[in-house]
């Protein structure tokens, strides 16, 4: 990334220590919390997501599934209809 602003955050240092081993891994975890919260509203993308910490696509998708944040976002009834186009796929390739 070529040019970078550097953000800050504080927290109590007990709080800090009982949910990190230091600080420097309480920053990549909080900087891995803000991109994967960005992706879920849709602000950035998985490619994006992954080049700002430092991941491969695949290393990425890997982070998001152990997250259990979905890569695909339907509304409401859209994947109905996706199935239901799949169901025609499936059939017409069948026969």
């Amino acid at each position: 990334m070529a040019n970078t602003i550097k953000l800050s955050v504080e927290f109590p240092e007990s709080l800090v220590a009982s949910l990190w081993i230091d600080e420097a891994t309480a920053s990549a975890k909080m900087k891995e919390a803000l991109v994967l919260d960005l992706l879920r509203q849709k602000r950035i993308s998985i490619r994006k997501g992954a080049e700002l910490l430092g991941l491969s696509y695949r290393e990425f998708l890997d982070l998001l599934s152990r997250s259990q944040v979905p890569i695909t976002h339907y509304e409401e009834g859209e994947i109905d209809c996706d199935l239901e186009a799949f169901k025609k796929t499936e059939y017409k390739t069948s026969n």
